[in-house]
This record gives C-alpha cells, sequence and structure tokens, in this order.
C-alpha cells in the first residue's frame, strides 16, 4: 500500500529536485552506468525480446544509457526524464539518434499506444505511485508491447539518496523479492509476466522484468 498521499506532492519535487542536481556528476557515480561486460550481455539479452525496429520508450532515461544501447540495436527510441540536466547530457551523447523529452512518468506527454515497446533501468525503487505510474506506463503502450524493467534485490541501499521522510514514502525502495512489483505490474493491466533474477557478478541479485506477448509466464529463477 502507499504511504498517505498528503505529503506526496513534496516528496514528488524533492526527488525530481535530488535529480536535477545529480545530472552533472551521474555518470561518474558507480553503477549508474552500463559499464562492466556482464551487465552489458545483460541487458542486451533482455532486449533481444524486443521485436526489430520498435518504437522504443525509455522511461527515466536519465543520461541515456539503455536508451543508447536501444538505438545500437536499431530500434527507434524516445528517452523521457524529469531532470533537464540529465536529458542535456544524454542529447550530447547521442546526438539526433534518439529523442529526449522531458517528463514525469506520472503523466507521460505522449498520446495512447504510442510504442512497441518500454524499458526502465535502476528506477523502480523510486515510484512513489507505483500503481499510477504502472498504468500510465500501459496506456502509452500498445496493446502488443513489451515490457522490460529491473530491480535490484538489495534491502540495504534503495532510499539512501534521499531524507528519512521520502525514503519512507517508496513503496519498493528496500525489497529482497521482486514479486510485488510484478503483482503491481499485472493490476496495472500488463500480461505475462516474468521474473529473471541474475547475480551479474554482484553480492546481490537483480530482477529483470519482462512482460509482453514475446514471454511466457514462467517461475522466477536464479541464472
Amino acid at each position: 500500500m502507499l504511504a498517505d498521499s498528503a505529503g506526496l506532492p513534496d516528496a514528488h519535487a524533492a526527488i525530481r529536485a535530488f535529480w536535477q542536481r545529480e545530472g552533472a556528476e551521474y555518470d561518474q557515480r558507480a553503477a549508474h552506468g552500463i559499464s562492466s561486460e556482464p551487465e552489458r550481455r545483460l541487458w542486451t539479452a533482455a532486449l533481444s525480446a524486443i521485436p526489430e525496429r520498435s518504437r522504443v520508450l525509455d522511461i527515466a532515461t536519465g543520461t541515456g544509457f539503455v536508451a543508447l544501447l536501444l538505438s545500437e540495436l536499431g530500434h527507434r527510441v524516445t528517452g523521457v526524464d524529469a531532470s533537464e540536466a540529465m536529458l542535456a547530457r544524454a542529447r550530447a551523447k547521442a546526438a539526433a539518434t534518439v529523442e529526449f523529452v522531458e517528463g514525469v512518468t506520472e503523466e507521460l506527454p505522449f498520446p495512447d499506444a504510442s510504442f512497441d515497446a518500454l524499458t526502465a533501468r535502476h528506477f523502480i525503487w523510486t515510484l512513489l505511485e507505483p500503481e499510477k505510474a504502472f498504468a500510465e506506463w500501459r496506456r502509452v503502450l500498445a496493446p502488443d508491447a513489451t515490457l522490460i524493467a529491473d530491480v535490484s534485490l538489495n534491502p540495504h541501499v534503495a532510499g539512501h539518496h534521499y531524507a528519512d521522510d521520502v525514503a519512507a514514502a517508496l513503496p519498493f525502495r528496500a525489497l529482497s523479492d521482486a514479486a510485488p512489483v510484478a503483482d503491481a505490474l499485472r493490476s496495472a493491466g500488463f500480461e505475462r509476466v516474468r521474473i529473471d533474477l541474475s547475480r551479474d557478478g554482484g553480492e546481490y541479485p537483480r530482477a529483470m522484468l519482462h512482460a509482453g506477448p514475446a514471454n511466457s509466464a514462467e517461475p522466477q529463477h536464479i541464472s
């Protein structure tokens, strides 16, 4: 369940302000980029579920790591983020190969059924209103679209960026199991939700969540 909604506007503003400040240094932070070969393989394999030359929306694109990888794979990519500072760095790296748009995940600035696939990396933990966000993601996706997102299953880290009151309002801030996220996606209308677990060389597993016709429902497993 979500925290008391009375404080959510202030929490949203605090989170946006944090990532706006982080924009200039984000690429230098540990684990923010797809900097290791194991993680690049993980994401390349996950993104292979997206049909060729799809219209792909990269949610919370940040400075464009996944958006650029999607573009390299031949997709037509739009990256959206609430931080203009992040987007400025993304545009500098991507030139004209990706369209970057400022916007918030709970009110995306796109018509219904605009995209064939949606990606979200290092983001679900920071959602204040996941039910609202997931419903909005479902709205902008075509009926047969594919969703790919990750969740770090490290209960000791998520939320540490924010003030205690903001972190406490994040429903998915400290997960040891991705099932609550999968359940929320199903409640928002996503089908065939699957969880793949990979340690990716780290201490804690990462959950890769898939939804859509390219994937069948399977139990979670560690690879």
